[in-house]
């Protein structure tokens, strides 16, 4: 009897929640052509991972189908979204890629660009918020980031960042690091040496679009859904340390940018029913 109490309350692996009948009828419903490949791809991202596996499958499809809603992949190697795992709970997190595809898709967007800024590159008037580059200094220290869009209509905001802010920005907003400043680990992406510089230019472009970007459905639910940047309160800061910097002449060309790994911060809201 013990023994048949334990199976019983066995979670669901994902392949089989995702194969009940209600699942299936709710998912063929819900995105249609699209079915097949998410359940695919989700089933994938489970075997690769044995903590996104234990995760409620439930919650896990409600975080995987906000990626599907953006019509951007759920796959890991491409980079434009993901499903992250923190302590059992899973959490969807747009990529850096995710974030230049939403504004592409505006076809508004002149030049978009994140990058690192070193010492001697700049010059901020911190009276009219306008910054002037006027050097670059590949040797030089790094000493933040900035974000910078132009829009067709001629509009151009930045977003920059000290790197005394980034700090504090990763300490308010990522519980991984959070914990790895307190117990000396080093899970968090932001305690990657190597991975720390694509975090910190996927924060200054998130910014910067959060506040100067074209407001469209698809990046509103985006910041919704995202985890990345969510407050204990539940907003979603996007205001501070921003600047707008007109431009007389434009930027040269887009830059690409390597994708940041994104990690869990806050719980996701687990709010899809159990089929």
């Amino acid at each position: 009897m013990a023994e048949n109490n334990q199976v019983a309350t066995q979670p669901k692996s994902i392949a089989n929640f995702l194969n009940m009948p209600s699942t299936a009828k709710f998912l063929q419903e819900t995105l249609a052509e699209k079915k097949p490949e998410f359940v695919s791809n989700l089933i994938a991202l489970c075997d690769a991972d044995k903590n996104l596996a234990a995760c409620d499958p439930g919650a896990l499809m409600k975080c995987a189908m906000n990626a599907t809603s953006l019509n951007l992949p759920l796959n890991k190697n491409l980079g434009y979204a993901y499903v992250i795992p923190y302590k059992g709970v899973p959490s969807f997190q747009i990529g850096y890629k995710g974030l230049i595809q939403l504004a592409i898709r505006t076809g508004q967007y002149r030049f978009i660009n994140a990058t690192e800024i070193r010492e001697g590159e700049i010059l901020r008037n911190k009276v009219t918020g306008e910054i002037k580059v006027i050097a670059d200094n590949p040797k030089g220290a790094i000493i933040g980031y900035m974000a910078y869009l132009e829009l067709m209509s001629g509009f151009t905001a930045s977003f920059y960042m000290m790197n005394e802010e980034l700090e504090e920005h990763a300490m308010r907003f990522s519980k991984m690091y959070q914990n790895d400043k307190k117990y000396g680990s080093f899970s968090s992406k932001w305690s990657d040496p190597d991975a720390r510089p694509a975090m910190c230019r996927k924060t200054v472009l998130k910014m910067l679009l959060g506040t100067y970007g074209l407001m469209t459905t698809d990046f509103a639910r985006a910041l919704a859904a995202d985890n990345d940047e969510v407050e204990s309160g539940g907003n979603i800061r996007m205001t501070e340390y921003t600047e707008i910097i007109e431009q007389h002449e434009p930027a040269d060309e887009v830059m690409q940018q390597d994708e940041p790994e994104s990690e869990q911060t806050e719980q996701a809201d687990n709010n899809v029913p159990r089929l």
